[in-house]
């Protein structure tokens, strides 16, 4: 037997064992269930906690007085600006950081239009929503109420007459005139003359 054909047959034979091993082995730990994991996620110290929603808010919220005057974003931060209508201040909401009421942005849904647009805000444990003020929340008072426009039947207006910019030929007694040589209409002699060609 030689020294190739001894190796083949060594090789050959530490796989079979390799094998055989493996297949009678069993794993070196146990495996724990997946619920041994679950206060990781469900408690978890590396993620911050927003509240639920509420489903129907008991009382009046801090969103009652405020209105959504713009939304824009800075430095991919969602940034509202929302105005107090008691007290007509402008102030700003930023998404994650509390502003100097201690409101910050929770959520913000984009509208069909921009005026349909909502943010949800939290203030401490409080979150609400509002939206673009509507003209006819707060409609301003009037001391006359303004009459309905009347309509009338459209009146034709009358056409003025066409007049060209330059009189006809036959209104200054001659033919219309014909092409002169080189290709170009013959001038009539109160015109200024072409250049040559």
């Amino acid at each position: 037997m030689n020294i190739v054909t001894f190796i083949r047959h060594f090789w050959f034979f530490l796989s079979l064992v390799s094998v055989s091993t493996l297949m009678a082995a069993e794993p070196p730990v146990a495996f724990p269930d997946l619920p041994h994991f679950a206060p990781l996620w469900e408690r978890s110290i590396f993620t911050t906690r927003d509240l639920p929603s509420p489903d129907a808010p008991a009382g009046p919220l801090f969103t009652d007085a405020l209105s959504l005057a713009g939304v824009y974003e800075v430095d991919g931060q969602a940034v509202a600006v929302l105005v107090d209508r008691t007290t007509s201040q402008i102030s700003e909401a930023r998404l994650g950081t509390e502003n100097e009421s201690g409101i910050k942005i929770r959520k913000v849904t984009p509208g069909a239009t921009m005026d349909k647009t909502r943010v949800q805000l939290q203030k401490g444990d409080v979150a609400g929503w509002v939206g673009f003020a509507d003209v006819t929340e707060n409609p301003a008072p009037s001391a006359q109420a303004s009459p309905a426009l009347e309509t009338r039947p459209a009146v034709p207006v009358p056409q003025a007459p066409i007049t060209p910019l330059l009189p006809p030929a036959s209104a200054m007694g001659q033919a219309s005139p014909g092409p002169s040589a080189g290709g170009r209409p013959a001038a009539p002699p109160s015109d200024v003359p072409l250049p040559p060609p």
